[in-house]
């Protein structure tokens, strides 16, 4: 917090540096992967110059590179993630943060438990519909790969060798803090806010999203591993959620109040009138303008068509 920065206290910077740079790769990743699915959702409209779709994933997609490059990054929150494991390992005295919360209450000594945890072994169904257990479980499944990996290069494997793996840790690490984040701040509702069901549904969504996206890293956890079965009731689940988010999506999109103008798209204009505004702005190019269409056309054909059709006939005249 800034009161102990005031005081001098910097210890907290260290766990605050690994979390900024887990969640600008998460952040950065999720946005371009989000607007590319919106773009292919459309069909032909996503990939025309009129979606905004085209436009917005160009000025996106530098940020998975620019300002901490995505690869870098996760090995920052990692390395981070890992110097806490094998700190809890040594037995030495270690900051008490939202990342070693999890660790010490996952890895005790810091490393997995004899014993799979009660959570990982309930119904989908009764995960979905707990926070506390939906946290425990993305926590569990961090923290058992920062274990599985903390042993691989105590064992003597190379730091090269385990960047890809320091990817997968960095992203699980970084939907626990997500989640956590999410469910912290939907405290904060008054418990009768007709907002709240709405929103926790999205966070129930993003749970079963981030699991059945990385179900690979469920089915071979050491411990309290899944089953193929509960891995098909989340892909159902996921199915059903996002069946009952469906119908409030809209209103929660038209919520965050974006202009037309800042949308800059014929598909998701305020008035709905697509096609009258593919049209209108399809008139505006001047290749199809009343007072510039006839020349350019007329440019262009002399300049790269006629050549062409009049090949013949210009190979002949040239001989003569």
């Amino acid at each position: 917090s800034m009161a102990e920065l005031n005081r001098g206290n910097f210890g907290p910077l260290k766990e605050l540096h690994a979390t900024a740079c887990g969640l600008k790769r998460w952040t950065s990743d999720v946005a371009i992967h989000g607007i590319d699915t919106c773009r292919h959702a459309c069909g032909g409209h996503g990939f025309s110059q009129f979606s905004g779709l085209n436009e917005f994933f160009g000025n996106q997609y530098p940020n998975i590179i620019w300002e901490g490059d995505n690869y870098v990054l996760s090995q920052q929150t990692a390395r981070f993630v890992l110097t806490q494991v094998n700190a809890l390992r040594a037995g030495k005295q270690i900051a008490d943060n939202q990342t070693t919360q999890y660790l010490r209450a996952h890895l005790p000594g810091g490393h997995l438990p004899k014993t799979a945890p009660a959570f990982t072994q309930m119904p989908v169904a009764d995960l979905a519909s707990n926070s506390e257990a939906q946290l425990q479980l993305l926590g569990f499944r961090a923290a058992s790969m920062a274990a599985e990996l903390a042993d691989s290069m105590a064992a003597g494997q190379s730091h090269n060798r385990s960047l890809v793996a320091m990817q997968r840790l960095c992203d699980a690490h970084s939907d626990y803090i997500v989640a956590s984040y999410f469910r912290r701040h939907l405290r904060t509702l008054a418990p009768a806010s007709p907002l709240a069901p709405t929103l926790n549904k999205l966070a129930t969504l993003l749970f079963l999203y981030v699991l059945e996206q990385h179900s690979a890293d469920l089915l071979r956890l050491t411990v309290g591993a899944f089953s193929p079965a509960q891995i098909s009731e989340v892909e159902l689940l996921l199915a059903q959620v996002i069946e009952e988010v469906r119908e409030q999506a809209v209103p929660l999109v038209d919520a965050l109040g974006i202009t037309d103008l800042r949308l800059n798209s014929a598909l998701g204009r305020s008035d709905g009138k697509v096609y009258e505004n593919y049209l209108e702005w399809a008139m505006e190019d001047p290749l199809n303008r009343e007072d510039t269409g006839n020349a350019i056309r007329k440019q262009w054909f002399e300049k790269y068509y006629k050549p062409v059709l009049h090949a013949a006939k210009n190979k002949r005249d040239a001989r003569l």
